[in-house]
């Protein structure tokens, strides 16, 4: 592997994340497709496709023995798995209490059109709804719960790598190497750079002219 100058391999994978972590991740992957499949019985076609992207990534991090599941990409998906669960938290605390639904119709005539809206509140989990009413109320529910998993489990596999990600103190390393191997050829360790003295003008010994 080529490694650009300048650039760190990346840390190496945990064994703790390999041997007991990546069964959390197997069941946050059922979850996440789980969920996908919830959405589009649900009638949002659009979230269960995020689902579905989401359980792809997680794939992608648990294949060939989590070779992929690095400090960045655990950071980057918890945070986004952090927001999501803090706006189905809100959204879930809306709703709580009861769902309404609103049945909109139109009457009058084509110079006088008036359009009725009726709204009906219903509990959380109504029966006489049907399928499709109480299987929402399901992915409401269970969305921040998978996403908090989620954030969980990103946490802990990245607090199981003996590095940080914001640890970068010895950037300026290779710059005072780089004065510190000058010194050998004449210049100062300190990095400051020695220059021969200038010409010294109207010095020398004097001649006396002769007539």
């Amino acid at each position: 592997m080529v490694i650009p100058l300048g650039a760190e391999p990346p840390a190496a994978i945990p064994e703790v994340v390999k041997t007991r972590h990546v069964y959390g991740w197997y069941l946050v992957l059922l979850l996440l497709a789980g969920l996908a499949m919830a959405q589009v019985a649900a009638g949002d076609a659009f979230a269960g496709l995020i689902f579905l992207i989401m359980a792809g990534f997680v794939i992608y991090l648990v294949q060939d023995a989590c070779k992929h599941m690095t400090m960045y990409c655990l950071f980057m998906l918890g945070i986004m798995a952090t927001f999501q669960c803090f706006f189905d938290t809100l959204a879930l605390m809306s709703v709580l209490g009861g769902r309404e639904t609103s049945v909109s119709s139109v009457q009058g005539t084509e110079d006088n059109v008036t359009v009725i809206t009726r709204i009906t509140e219903h509990p959380f989990f109504d029966k006489s709804m049907g399928q499709q009413y109480n299987t929402q109320s399901g992915v409401i529910l269970a969305s921040p719960l998978v996403m908090l998993l989620l954030a969980s489990m990103c946490y802990l596999s990245y607090n199981a790598f003996s590095e940080s990600l914001f640890d970068h103190d010895d950037e300026a390393g290779p710059i005072y190497e780089g004065w510190g191997a000058g010194a050998r050829y004449g210049t100062q360790a300190s990095g400051e750079r020695t220059q021969p003295p200038p010409p010294r003008l109207f010095e020398g010994h004097g001649h006396r002219l002769s007539t």
